[in-house]
């Protein structure tokens, strides 16, 4: 599908390693070394050194397990996971189906039930934090892949088709809305028919044990592990996008939050605003 010009293309044949602490994938001809995620700041080092594994050996720790948490929206994920352990999302729509993050890796029961539901006509993701093993939809579906160029420097084992600029409506009622603030690509899916954001790294919830669809508090960071907050322009693009965007469930890629929306959201940024950016989270019931 990608009109782009690929005169290097056997660079994307080769094998794929995921890191065992933060579950970025690498194209390496061997095992890599280390991992440049986890020495960036808005990660941490492996306590007990780097460990990679091939597509294989992660399917086999990693059982991959899916879900349709909406009507057409499918959760795929994995359970016991080592690294960041996000969840991949496929959106179904009339004009086609568009894969939102990903897992930290598929199994090939989970790409063929993709294929069933009609594959992956588009593929993105709001940040490297959450791409998971995108690129084993790319590799089996050959969809147009949307990131902003913002954060171009992590995609080498992507082939990027669509890079865009501040929004993007790649599929109809689906559009894309650079935040920036988390990475400089940072990007939320607004899915407008069922008034879900899909919020990346944006927000953070923690969830009622009782139900995994309810959020009990709400934050949000520039480096969740470190606990640092964002700056106030950072929070003030935040609110801009959101302020523009109708949705009642939030979702990150840990957590579907049913009861959280823009109204939260935005009270949550306007009280930073008001005083100083903070990390803590914020139980919903005060908002």
């Amino acid at each position: 599908m990608s009109p782009g010009y690929l005169p290097f293309k056997d660079a994307l044949d080769l094998p794929a390693f995921f890191c065992e602490n933060c579950g970025f994938w690498q194209r390496h001809f061997t095992r890599p070394d280390s991992c440049p995620l986890c020495i960036d700041s808005r990660h941490v080092m492996p306590q007990r050194g780097w460990h990679f594994h091939t597509v294989e050996e992660a399917r086999d720790r990693y059982p991959c397990h899916w879900a349709e948490v909406e009507p057409g929206v499918w959760r795929f994920f994995n359970d016991p996971i080592d690294g960041i352990g996000s969840s991949g999302y496929l959106i179904q729509t009339a004009a086609g189906n568009l894969a939102f993050e990903g897992c930290g890796v598929y199994s090939e029961d989970a790409l063929a039930l993709i294929a069933t539901l009609g594959g992956v006509q588009v593929l993105a993701a709001s940040h490297p934090h959450s791409y998971g093993a995108i690129w084993q939809l790319q590799d089996r579906f050959d969809p147009e892949l949307a990131l902003h160029p913002g954060d171009l420097s992590w995609s080498g084992a992507l082939c990027v088709s669509w890079p865009f600029d501040d929004v993007l409506e790649p599929l109809p009622g689906l559009s894309l809305h650079l935040t920036a603030g988390h990475f400089d690509g940072h990007t939320v899916l607004y899915d407008r028919g069922r008034h879900i954001l899909f919020c990346g790294d944006c927000l953070k919830f923690e969830l009622d044990p009782a139900d995994a669809r309810r959020a009990t508090t709400i934050s949000a960071h520039k480096a969740f592990v470190r606990g640092i907050p964002l700056t106030p322009a950072e929070l003030r693009r935040y609110r801009d996008v959101f302020a523009a965007l109708d949705f009642t469930q939030t979702w990150t890629p840990f957590e579907q939050a049913a009861n959280s929306g823009r109204r939260e959201a935005l009270t949550l940024i306007d009280t930073m605003m008001a005083t100083r950016p903070h990390a803590y989270p914020v139980p919903l019931e005060t908002l």
